[in-house]
């Protein structure tokens, strides 16, 4: 073994033609990815007696990594919070930890900050006095139909609405509610589409049915609102009506084609302009053999794309193509020449075998 051992490591250090040592280039691997920041509730309401305790779940995809945080108070103070893994699945893991806020704890917008395998990502939210601050619902959430095929149009429908009093509930006009999705087998939720409550508090919106998963609906209060319109004056009068989400409820998507997913991640996130950034992935495929359980194999020797969206509005254009190896991974690497949104896209040549499927954005930035 010694002997190998030495035979290895002289071949590593044989020079090239032009005397150099040769230099192994390094396998390129999928980083971490920090999939969503949620915090539960928003605006924490305090004032009260009790403490309240509010709960801050992080989705992560690649390697497992474990995620640290800080609360970061509105005079910059700082907290430390403690992540437990909670769940896990083949591409994500769900990581959660707790703060509890007492009655004297300071008003205003907080931040959580979280870190995992050397990518950070921070997340604002309010804490407001509990006195006149109005909790909200989301009821009667419904899809239509179900199942549906590929590619028809799938009906997403619910009522927002407040409470008027004791126990009384009014339906909750002009409001924004947004429409998320999260695909089986994935933690993290993403925001497909927005939709505005009628007089009567209700929202109706048609989709476009891509794969089965879980949909929710989720009103995000007047207090974030407002912070994502970058209205000052107005985060400092919202607040009064609380946020809330629907529960889940799954839609069966039919088609011919077995499911496909890509696992991609782009680094770094952050640098000059026409830097070079390195995108790296895995297609993969749903096997489902007789009698087994489905699984999710590797993708060899099928083409995909690199798309960039400079203006995150749907501008997108090719940037690069690669063809994924024998264990399905793909590696690309392209100038930023601005701050944008990319994503790898697979097109099926197959649709009766396979079907096409699209990788998360990534957003890179530019200085």
């Amino acid at each position: 073994m010694t002997i190998i051992h030495h035979l290895l490591a002289r071949l590593l250090r044989r020079p090239r033609g032009d005397g150099a040592p040769t230099k192994i280039k390094p396998v390129e691997t999928v980083s971490v990815e920090i999939e969503s920041v949620e915090v539960d509730p928003d605006p924490v309401p305090i004032g009260g007696e009790d403490q309240v305790v509010a709960t801050f779940e992080v989705v992560t995809s690649g390697p497992s990594a474990e995620v640290t945080g800080d609360l970061v108070a509105p005079d910059e103070s700082r907290a430390e919070l403690r992540f437990e893994r909670e769940e896990r699945t083949t591409f994500e893991e769900r990581w959660r930890s707790r703060h509890a806020f007492g009655r004297d704890a300071a008003a205003g917008t907080w931040r959580v900050v979280v870190g995992a395998g050397g990518g950070t990502e921070e997340r604002e939210f309010e804490v407001s006095a509990e006195e006149g601050l109005r909790r909200s619902r989301i009821d009667g959430f419904e899809l239509s139909p179900d199942p549906v095929d590929e590619g028809s149009p799938l009906t997403v429908s619910g009522l927002l609405e407040v409470v008027t009093g004791k126990e009384d509930w009014g339906g909750l006009p002009g409001r924004t509610v947004a429409l998320l999705f999260r695909p089986d087998d994935m933690l993290a939720r993403r925001e497909v589409a927005r939709v505005v409550t009628d007089r009567s508090g209700r929202f109706d919106a048609t989709v476009t049915a891509t794969e089965s998963g879980f949909w929710s609906a989720e009103f995000r209060g007047d207090a974030r609102e407002a912070r994502e319109a970058r209205e000052a004056r107005a985060v400092r009068d919202a607040g009064r009506v609380t946020a809330a989400r629907s529960a889940e409820v799954h839609s069966a998507v039919s088609s011919a084609g077995a499911q496909t997913k890509i696992t991609y991640s782009a680094n770094p996130k952050s640098g000059r302009r026409n830097r070079k950034a390195t995108h790296a992935g895995t297609l993969f495929v749903r096997v489902q053999p007789a009698g087994q359980p489905a699984r999710w194999d590797p993708l060899p020797q099928q083409r995909v794309r690199l798309w960039f969206d400079p203006s995150g509005t749907g501008a997108d254009a090719v940037r690069g193509t690669a063809t994924t190896g024998s264990d399905g991974r793909f590696t690309l690497r392209k100038k930023v020449p601005s701050t944008g949104e990319w994503q790898v896209r697979f097109d099926s040549q197959a649709p009766s075998q396979r079907r096409s499927c699209k990788s998360p954005v990534r957003r890179l930035t530019v200085s």
